[in-house]
């Protein structure tokens, strides 16, 4: 398989965009946007996100043991563009709540229409890319909003 025709069609799948956040040793905020988050189970419930192995978001998802998955909500591209940036800088004049976990990230209540938050039961590494499975410990659906949709390279709004 080429790179061209690898990405291409996975261009063409669509995909939720989620914003992944976990605190740092110092217990700032840190978290990135992730291409790939998929559920894995029912029971229990267990869903996957994979981080490239150059995050800065890696190693603190290591040592706190969990993250919190964030769903983006219609409108919220600048915020899941800006999380993807590499920069240290990501929280600056965002707005989060705190996760009812111990091992949970910001949750990035104004711009998402539902989260997880998840503890690490187990990292594969995959390539240029690290698996974390996390088990989900809470979360909510927070509010009847379309959801922000990556597809062919771009932000894609859909409504019901």
């Amino acid at each position: 398989m080429d790179d061209y025709t690898f990405l291409t069609t996975m261009g063409n799948v669509a995909a939720s965009v989620t914003v992944v956040t976990t605190f740092d040793e110092s217990a700032e905020p840190i978290g990135l946007t992730v291409s790939a988050f998929s559920s894995v189970s029912l029971d229990p419930p267990l869903v996957l996100v994979c981080l490239g192995k150059e995050a800065s978001s890696l190693e603190a998802i290591r040592l706190r043991g969990g993250y919190t998955v964030n769903f983006m909500a219609a409108g919220t591209g600048d915020l899941a563009l800006t999380m993807a940036e590499r920069s240290d800088d990501r929280f600056a004049g965002v707005a989060y709540d705190s996760p009812s976990t111990e091992v949970g990230g910001p949750i990035l209540t104004d711009s998402i229409f539902a989260f997880f938050e998840c503890v690490v039961e187990s990292e594969i590494d995959a390539g240029d890319h690290v698996i974390f499975i996390g088990r989900v410990l809470a979360g909510e659906f927070l509010r009847e909003r379309d959801p922000l949709v990556y597809w062919r390279r771009g932000f894609v709004e859909v409504s019901h």
